[in-house]
């Protein structure tokens, strides 16, 4: 039987906007940066983006999860750092496994980095943060 990787990136990108959604924010949620981004944006943006996956066994990977968050202002970065720190509370949760039609398998810990600032080009606060799954392929 054959096993194909997860799609972490946009399991994780539906997930995260429908928290988005139930819980009162207001930001677009993709797997995928924006060809041309201009500042100032006209709402925050979430992009999700699988970095790695490595297979574990049969039907297990390693997966590597990167975000970014754009908000706000270079000067003004407290709803960036605001809304990267809901986000990683999302990202790191134990409870991933649990969740609907999730394909993680477990959190890893040691994966779990940021949120940080970064530099950012355009006008606006970027944060960074990384995320470490083990995740279930699909047949």
């Amino acid at each position: 039987m054959r096993v194909n990787p997860p799609t972490l990136d946009l399991w994780l990108t539906n997930h995260v906007r429908a928290l988005a959604a139930a819980e009162g924010h207001t930001v677009d949620v993709s797997n995928k940066e924006p060809e041309t981004l201009q500042a100032p944006l006209a709402r925050p943006l979430i992009v999700l983006r699988t970095d790695s996956s490595t297979r574990l066994d049969w039907t297990t990977f390693d997966c590597s999860i990167a975000a970014s968050v754009l908000a706000g202002t270079r000067r003004y970065d407290t709803h960036a750092i605001e809304l990267a720190t809901w986000l990683a509370g999302i990202l790191f949760d134990n409870a991933l496994p649990d969740e609907a039609g999730s394909p993680v398998v477990r959190v890893d810990w040691d994966g779990c980095n940021g949120p940080y600032a970064v530099t950012e080009d355009h006008d606006v606060s970027r944060q960074y943060l990384t995320a470490q799954y083990v995740a279930a392929g699909s047949w």
